[in-house]
């Protein structure tokens, strides 16, 4: 009977750890096999599937099972040894920060309880029998088994959300709707849009990185819309037709494509498809809506003209006829400035308190859009001077003597290689550059981390990378600087506390342990 207590004990914190780690990765993929897949390729990827937890302790139970005889009289005994090692594995990662878990939603907490009892029933069905060795290897398949079995309730309560918050919407006849996408930048217009207009008009936008459809559909049930004018949406895709859907849904008048590139390839395919599923945003307004989008983009510009609504566009290539040219772009530590030229409407100078003269470029589709909504060339000049970035990006701090730029929010190649322009005006200090790579690029994450890790080289003294993912293309083109290759979190955070005294700047890019941001905001 003790026996009994003790292995139900080891076997409980066993699957309640595997269950918390294979359901945040699962929520990390967003429940998604594509992304899942992409997943499994990466250096990461293969280290976990090849690991303790999804394959060398089920590997060893599946020998148990085949070489133990049937009614093997000590298989209780045995059985105790795997599970103690797991309790000591499961310890170790708990103490060292690096048993995962997943954000405790009802989805996952439902995952975790279902896996649990299932398990738990057939636990206790096979004590006595070596089929428990089975059991106990089936932990990755019966919660994914439960991930897939949940699609068809998932779609149905999608399909609910998605028309309830279509039915709210139209209710409020006075509200304008603007949607924005794109491979880059989406965000930041979002941002500098909802600033632009926001004394003229009272606005309301999807907070921090909700794009999704059903992110969306939630939060337009649970806000009240009858106190604004506008509604600003970000909308992200992994595959084509989810923009569609989120444009039944909200129905624009305005549509905003910032850019098209190769950002989440590996889960579109190739970059036509980016653009087919971009460009539903802006097949969907209505003829007497704008399409703004990029003209020096010729994914962006392809068929502007199978369009029903006005069009205009922005670039800084004349050649492509912009709507709003952008010339005479330049940076320095107080911000940006630039001429934009507007056809048949004069020359506004801009000047805005945001780093990088890349943002040239999302400032400009939102004077295209200000003037679509009534503002004078007076109030936009005068709102672009309040303009801030979202969190995240190009953000500038002190970390005692040292420097952060904090741009941790990006995640494409164009974004990663204007910050290091950013970071070239830095002169005086010690450069040093921070990131795990980006992901989801597919085919191009070889040469698009070549080109990178290239520019990093030229232009920093010091390259951390925190991912073995993409070290190697990293490492192999930025030339003779410093590199540091580090993926535990302790020894991570001890490396940026002794740079906390320098006269250096520290570039993020992409997503950190959340340890560091406590660390470097303390």
């Amino acid at each position: 009977m003790l026996l009994l207590i003790i292995l139900t004990i080891l076997w409980f914190l066993s699957a309640l750890a595997d269950y918390g780690q294979f359901c945040y990765l699962w929520q990390l993929k967003e429940y998604r096999f594509d992304r899942l897949l992409d997943y499994s390729s990466t250096l990461s990827g293969k280290k976990f599937f090849r690991g303790w937890h999804a394959f060398k302790r089920p590997l060893i139970y599946l020998v148990l099972f085949l070489l133990l005889p049937v009614n093997f009289e000590s298989l209780k005994i045995v059985l105790t040894a795997p599970l103690s090692i797991d309790l000591a594995y499961n310890l170790r990662a708990l103490f060292s920060h690096n048993l995962s878990r997943p954000k405790f939603t009802i989805k996952a907490t439902a995952l975790i309880i279902f896996s649990l009892s299932i398990e738990g029933v057939l636990f206790l069905s096979f004590f006595t029998s070596h089929i428990i060795f089975i059991v106990l290897a089936l932990r990755w398949f019966i919660i994914s088994v439960l991930v897939m079995a949940a699609k068809l309730p998932t779609w149905l309560a999608k399909l609910i959300y998605l028309k309830t918050a279509e039915n709210k919407l139209t209710k409020f006849k006075q509200l304008t709707v603007i949607g924005v996408t794109g491979s880059f930048g989406k965000t930041t217009v979002k941002n500098f849009l909802a600033l632009a207009v926001s004394e003229k008009y009272k606005v309301i936008i999807t907070p921090e990185n909700i794009n999704t459809e059903i992110g969306i559909a939630k939060f337009i049930i649970k806000n009240n819309f009858s106190a604004y004018d506008i509604f600003v949406a970000e909308m992200g895709t992994y595959k084509i037709g989810e923009i569609a859907a989120l444009c039944k849904m909200v129905k624009p008048k305005i549509g905003i494509l910032t850019a098209i590139s190769q950002q989440h390839l590996a889960l579109l395919g190739n970059i036509k498809n980016t653009q087919t599923a971009k460009y539903e945003l802006l097949r969907s307004l209505p003829a007497d809506g704008l399409a703004i989008t990029n003209s020096d983009n010729k994914y962006c510009r392809e068929f502007l003209n199978q369009l029903k609504c006005q069009v205009k566009t922005f670039g800084r290539f004349g050649e492509f006829n912009p709507d709003c040219l952008i010339k005479n772009s330049s940076q320095d530590k107080k911000g940006i400035t630039f001429t934009a030229t507007i056809k048949n409407n004069g020359q506004l100078n801009i000047t805005s308190p945001v780093i990088g003269s890349h943002n040239s470029l999302n400032i400009a589709p939102v004077i295209l859009a200000s003037l679509f909504l009534g503002l004078s060339e007076d109030e936009i000049i005068n709102r672009c001077r309040h303009l801030k970035l979202p969190p995240r990006v190009l953000q500038l701090y002190a970390y005692g003597a040292c420097l952060i730029l904090d741009d941790s929010y990006n995640a494409n190649p164009e974004g990663f290689l204007a910050a290091l322009d950013v970071l070239a005006g830095y002169r005086e200090r010690k450069k040093i550059v921070v990131t795990r790579g980006l992901l989801e690029l597919g085919e191009a994450s070889q040469s698009r981390h070549e080109i990178i890790g290239k520019k990093i080289g030229q232009t920093a003294n010091e390259l951390i990378i925190i991912s073995t993912d993409f070290a190697p293309y990293l490492k192999n083109s930025a030339g003779d600087i410093k590199i540091i290759i580090e993926t535990n979190r302790d020894k991570l955070l001890e490396i940026f506390k002794n740079f906390k005294e320098q006269n250096c700047i520290i570039l993020l890019e992409n997503r950190l342990p959340e340890k560091i941001y406590r660390e470097i905001k303390s």
